[in-house]
């Protein structure tokens, strides 16, 4: 009998924290899954690690490479071996709740039209001291507008159909790499609904050689590629400068003021379009947003220019609209 879940960990020189993060998975109270761990040609102490663990939970598939081929590629081969009915991703520096898989495979039992579950995490340092606990879209409309631009997924908290990626032929892609979890949360969010659920369920290790700090600039133009692509589904076609632009308005990491009336009013319309397609109810992150997109106009902006002007009037009609009348 196949396992339920095929939990995935890729690992590449992590012996500091690999054997606290498989720990985590064999503690899981769902027991009944497989643990297919690719070690992509460490040069540390992490092979010696994991065929000690390994010798002891038969759960375990461990493929040891000598030579190291990339992350993608790593994942590719383990969404080949698995079997499972729901795929999840446990990176190899974070520690999963023992209630995780639980948890997300009750969810996803429960709601068969959802094709991907994540949850909140709670940021820790390289010594698990407390730093952060961000919190995410959870419904499924609210998630999909954040997705449009970011990764509003954890990606080491996800589990997913392994049913969707077949039927649809999608892969980890080496042309959005270090973007590549962005690029397939994506690709899955557009074949049924997805959700984050509230309770914490990973600890992530924040430390100085996270991927997200080592290539950030490789990330940052891949994520703006994966951003176009959303939209285009949308219908909105802009360039790929004002979707850097636009993402940095909203992750609050500066504004252009030489575009700003040009970026509002394309993210504006972006808004509109979205609602058009998706649910038409209340969206937390769409007001969120709408009230944001009033104080970046200005109010110097806004009483000393009149295309300003105008354009806070409609954002503010809108908002209002959605917000008042729009409790659903």
């Amino acid at each position: 009998m196949n396992p339920i879940i095929s939990v995935i960990t890729t690992v590449y020189n992590c012996e500091s924290y690999i054997e606290q993060s498989v720990s985590s998975i064999l503690n899981q109270t769902f027991r009944n899954f497989e643990y297919i761990i690719i070690n992509d040609g460490s040069a540390d102490r992490t092979p010696e690690i994991l065929k000690r663990i390994s010798s002891s939970d038969k759960r375990i598939i461990l493929v040891d490479r000598k030579e190291n081929k990339g992350r993608v590629k790593s994942l590719n081969e383990a969404l080949e071996k698995a079997n499972g009915e729901f795929i999840a991703i446990q990176d190899a520096d974070d520690v999963s709740f023992p209630d995780r898989f639980e948890k997300q495979v009750t969810f996803l039992q429960r709601n068969n039209d959802y094709v991907l579950v994540g949850a909140n995490i709670i940021v820790i340092d390289e010594f698990e001291n407390f730093i952060s606990n961000p919190k995410r879209p959870v419904n499924d409309h609210e998630a999909k507008f954040s997705l449009l631009f970011r990764c509003t997924f954890a990606n080491p908290s996800i589990m997913f159909r392994k049913k969707t990626i077949t039927d649809n032929n999608i892969r980890y892609e080496d042309n959005f790499i270090h973007a590549e979890d962005f690029r397939i949360i994506s690709l899955i969010s557009r074949y049924g609904k997805v959700h984050n659920l509230i309770e914490p369920l990973v600890k992530y290790r924040k430390h100085e050689f996270n991927n997200s700090k080592l290539n950030i600039d490789i990330l940052n133009n891949g994520s703006v590629l994966i951003a176009k692509d959303n939209l285009s589904k949308l219908g909105i076609s802009i360039t790929e400068e004002q979707i850097f632009r636009i993402r940095n308005l909203i992750s609050s990491r500066g504004i252009n003021k030489e575009f700003l009336y040009k970026d509002i009013k394309i993210l504006f319309k972006i808004i509109k379009a979205f609602k058009l397609v998706y649910y038409q109810g209340k969206n937390i992150e769409i007001n969120f947003t709408l009230r944001r997109m009033l104080k970046w106009l200005g109010k110097k902006n806004i009483f000393s220019k009149y295309k300003y002007f105008r354009l806070y009037l409609m954002i503010l009609f809108y908002f209002y609209k959605e917000t008042v009348f729009n409790r659903k």
